[in-house]
Parts: structure tokens; C-alpha cells; sequence
């Protein structure tokens, strides 16, 4: 099932990962909130095109190895990216959505098809770590974050089923956020309409979920954007739950999709009108906004590049000219 092989790459200058002298095409835009966004972002960071052609990219992640990993879920293919060209890492991911690489180098994958939490080792072994919950499978796990222990929390929306809450095969009454420790299956919050993305501070100390809110009044599909913040205790359990930030606007293009955290503390998430960067307070630093609506991303080596996956296209953000990858 694992096959390595070329696929394309972008001829001349649009694949900042080609090889000999180029010109970088800049895209995007940054909108700073506050002045401690530059702090946060260098004013000389830029926003370069690395990928396009793509049905629907989700889950980024670093690998320790030396390259990005994603998926591209409707295809079921995990893409790497070496900094010069794109292979397949998986032709046959049961459309994967959130990855995750452990310290010993196996890939975990959200996998909606199987509806299941899956390992796969280096060698290619794959291994269900969690499908189902009291009995009952699970929605479609859809994004997941790993404490400095091993404690696994994941989201499980529905929009892997094909009538998403009204399939009939949805068996959960609600859309739940799971942790997985030691084996064992317990269930974080089940009063989320929408949750997605997840992630943890530098300290393990909060875990954040992404969630949307929708409401019809008469005619009208409110919708409400907001991420929350759950205090956990020593064994990695929530015992305190607070709305950390919630959208202005949530009709702006984008959505709470996915997250990352800096080793400040400061969360880069995908929301309504950009990638919006929060301090550890919950408060709007600035914006970076894509030409396309992104709906995950990772950072690089060092947290000197932040990769952005946005639907047909990947971007790369360089916060630090003197550390590119290439």
C-alpha cells in the first residue's frame, strides 16, 4: 500500500523547492491587529506558493526526517514534500484527513473511509487504535494532537459521513472530543455542534478545539465561530472549559478548521478571514491571509516555516529568510 514515486513538479519558478537560481513569486497578505504581531511574525516574513493541482489538502505535519507530509483527502493520498518535489506516500489512505508523527516515526492518521484512529509504523503496518466508543463507531475522527506523555485527543465531527449528522449511519447521538491514554477511550466533550481542530499549549496545561455554531431562525442560518480552552490536571483530563477567542465576523471566507501552537505559546488557527494568530491570552495579534481560504496548517524545522494546506494549494511562510530549507 505505501509507494514512493514522482507525481509532478512545477516547472521553472512556481515550486520554490526547484533547484538553481529563481525569482520567489510572494502571495498572501499580513495584517497585523496589534504591534506584537511582528514580534510573532517578522515584518520580512512572505507568503510563497509550493503546490497546487491538488483536490482537497488537509493535515500537515513535519516529519522529523527532513519533510512535510499531508493529505489529500477525496484522492485517499498522503503527499511528501522533500523541498524539490512531491511523491506519494500512501496511494490508499482511506481519506485521511489530520496526521500526526509520533517520536519513534510512526504516522498516525484521522482516516474518515474507516471512521477510525489508525497507526501506520514505519514499515507500513497499520493498526486501529480507536473505531468505536461504548460500543458505537465513531463519526470520522478529524484532527488530532499528542501531549509530551503520549495522551491522544482527537475530534470526531461528521463531516466524513455523507449526510454528515442525517446519515443513517451515524451511531453517536453527538459529535464528540476523544482522549486516548494508555489504550483507553474516554470522551472529552460531547456538546460541541461542529469541533475540529485541536491542539495543545507548550506545557500541556490547556487543550484547544475549534467549533461552529449553527442556529435557524426562520429563514436564517446563524452561524458562530469560537475556539475553547479546557484546563487539564496532571493525568491530562479536562477539568475546566472556557470559549477562548470567538470570531467578529464569522461570514468572512474561511472557517475553525485547523490549528497549531508556538513554542510561546501563540496559536496560528484557520478561521474567518485568514489564519488568525492568537497570544496565550485569547487575544488577536494580526491576520495572515492566503489567496486561498486554508484549512490546516504545521510549522517546519525549528518553527522557522509554517506550512499552510488551502484546498487545491500549499503554502509555505517564511519567518525566517536566513533558515529556508532550501
Amino acid at each position: 500500500m505505501w509507494k514512493t514515486f514522482l507525481i509532478w513538479m512545477v516547472a521553472g519558478c512556481l515550486l520554490s523547492g526547484c533547484s538553481g537560481d529563481q525569482t520567489t513569486y510572494k502571495v498572501g497578505a499580513f495584517y497585523p491587529a496589534d504591534e506584537r504581531f511582528w514580534e510573532v511574525v517578522p515584518r520580512d516574513s512572505y507568503m510563497e506558493r509550493i503546490g497546487i493541482g491538488f483536490e482537497f489538502t488537509e493535515g500537515p505535519v513535519w516529519h522529523r526526517g527532513g519533510y512535510l507530509l499531508f493529505t489529500d483527502i477525496p484522492a485517499g493520498h498522503i503527499y511528501k514534500w522533500t523541498g524539490n518535489r512531491f511523491s506519494i506516500l500512501n496511494d490508499s489512505s482511506n481519506q485521511a484527513n489530520g496526521l500526526l508523527v509520533e517520536p519513534g516515526g510512526a504516522l498516525l492518521a484521522c482516516e474518515h473511509q474507516t471512521r477510525c484512529l489508525a497507526r501506520y509504523t514505519p514499515s507500513g503496518e497499520r493498526e486501529v487504535l480507536a473505531d468505536r466508543y461504548s460500543g458505537r463507531r465513531l463519526n470520522s475522527p478529524n484532527d488530532l494532537c499528542r501531549s509530551y506523555t503520549g495522551t491522544l485527543y482527537f475530534t470526531d465531527p461528521p463531516w466524513g459521513l455523507p449526510a454528515r449528522n442525517e446519515d443513517p449511519e451515524k451511531e453517536l447521538p453527538y459529535n464528540g472530543v476523544f482522549m486516548l491514554r494508555n489504550g483507553n477511550l474516554t470522551l472529552v466533550d460531547s456538546t460541541l455542534s461542529w469541533p475540529n481542530g485541536i491542539g495543545l499549549s507548550p506545557d500541556d496545561q490547556y487543550l484547544y478545539v475549534a467549533n461552529m455554531e449553527m442556529a435557524q431562525t426562520g429563514e436564517d442560518t446563524l452561524i458562530e465561530v469560537f475556539w475553547l480552552r479546557y484546563q487539564l490536571d496532571e493525568t491530562g483530563r479536562p477539568v475546566g472549559k472556557e470559549v477562548f477567542y470567538r470570531a467578529e465576523d464569522p461570514t468572512l471566507p474561511g472557517g475553525p478548521d485547523g490549528m497549531t501552537v508556538d513554542q510561546s505559546g501563540n496559536l496560528f488557527v484557520t478561521g474567518p478571514g485568514g489564519i488568525l494568530v492568537l497570544d496565550p491570552e485569547g487575544n488577536l495579534l494580526g491576520t495572515i491571509e492566503p489567496p486561498i481560504p486554508a484549512t490546516n496548517l504545521t510549522f517546519g524545522p525549528r518553527g522557522k516555516e509554517l506550512f499552510i494546506t488551502a484546498r487545491s494549494t500549499v503554502y509555505r511562510v517564511v519567518l525566517d529568510q536566513g533558515k529556508r530549507l532550501n
